[in-house]
């Protein structure tokens, strides 16, 4: 075996690769087969429970420590729904363009909420105002944009058991 790299180029090249950033959140449900969703204080719209996957976790890490930070709820076996690859584009914010970067976007299935877990629900103050549960018909008139499209997907997924694949809320 030849080596042509030394350790030092080697780790060079990557810490050169692309970074590309991943988001993460749970859909569930009551028994009456409504969403919950959260609303954000830091941006526009109502979303699910969820966020960033830290450097060197998991989705479904991630996933599980989201829902029990955002609204208090331990999800111990979240299965993958949907992955979405969202492109990098602009973002209106406080009347200035930004560049988001380019994020995938997992989903995962909290499943349904029992009533006690329902009354254990206690939102994070610092990142959410307040949390409700629609049906989808309310959900996807409420949810951001982006997250609306996945929905449908994801519910296509439970039906289906076969986890979806979407560029930019899309089949392909």
């Amino acid at each position: 075996m030849s080596i042509k790299y030394t350790a030092e180029e080697k780790q060079k090249y990557f810490d050169g690769l692309p970074k590309k950033h991943m988001a993460t959140g749970a859909i569930m449900f009551d028994r009456k087969n409504r969403l919950l969703i959260v609303k954000p204080t830091y941006k526009d719209g109502w979303t699910i429970p969820g966020g960033v996957v830290d450097a060197d976790e998991s989705p479904r890490t991630a996933c599980i420590r989201e829902v029990k930070e955002e609204v208090s709820l331990d999800i111990t076996d979240p299965t993958l729904l949907c992955v979405d690859y969202v492109t990098a584009g602009s973002y209106e914010y406080l009347g200035e363009n930004l560049r988001k970067p380019e994020v995938f976007q997992f989903v995962f299935d909290g499943g349904i909420l029992s009533d006690g877990q329902i009354s254990d629900i206690r939102i994070q103050e610092e990142e959410l105002s307040e949390y409700r549960f629609v049906t989808i018909d309310e959900a996807l008139k409420l949810l951001r944009a982006n997250l609306a499209l996945r929905i449908p997907k994801c519910l296509e997924a439970i039906e289906s058991g076969r986890v979806c694949y979407l560029e930019n809320g899309e089949k392909v």
